[in-house]
């Protein structure tokens, strides 16, 4: 089975239209990206809540696929749909820019109430690390697994 098949079954079992579903694969040399592109009406079951359905769906493809994907390298998928993860990052670097601004102009540190993955804590690191107007300030990750939590702070 391949991937595009894995997919087209999978948003067919889940009601989409076969004519529906448009997908695009990129098979580069380190990385396979994956873009599929579906109703936005059915594409929230496949995204789900802050990302989760999606990073989900791309973890199953990595466990299906990774004798196919790692026999010279070890490649990684990359899954978005419907470019959610552009809109997404673009959506955190707009959080992160009010986060801080508010941050500096109160001395409150600010703590993300919900969990965020490892990549999405990365654009807020590197958002706040490449705004000079931010030099104050530092992110901070404390916990563990799900429990893991994000500050921004001014810098001790």
């Amino acid at each position: 089975m391949t991937i595009e098949t894995f997919l087209t079954q999978l948003c067919e079992h889940c009601g989409v239209a076969k004519e529906d579903i448009k997908l695009d694969i990129e098979n580069l040399e380190s990385e396979i990206i994956i873009d599929l592109h579906l109703p936005e009406e059915d594409s929230g079951i496949f995204i789900g809540h802050h990302g989760e359905g999606i990073d989900s769906i791309q973890r199953l493809l990595r466990i299906i696929f990774q004798d196919d994907t790692s026999k010279d390298t070890d490649k990684k998928i990359t899954l978005n749909i419907n470019n959610y993860r552009e809109k997404r990052s673009d959506r955190l670097k707009d959080l992160t820019y009010t986060i801080g601004n508010k941050v500096l102009q109160t001395g409150n540190p600010y703590t993300f109430n919900s969990y965020l993955p490892a990549h999405e804590r990365f654009i807020v690191h590197s958002t706040l690390s490449e705004e000079p107007g931010f030099g104050e300030l530092e992110s901070v990750s404390s916990g563990d697994g799900r429990n893991r939590k994000l500050t921004i702070q001014l810098k001790k």
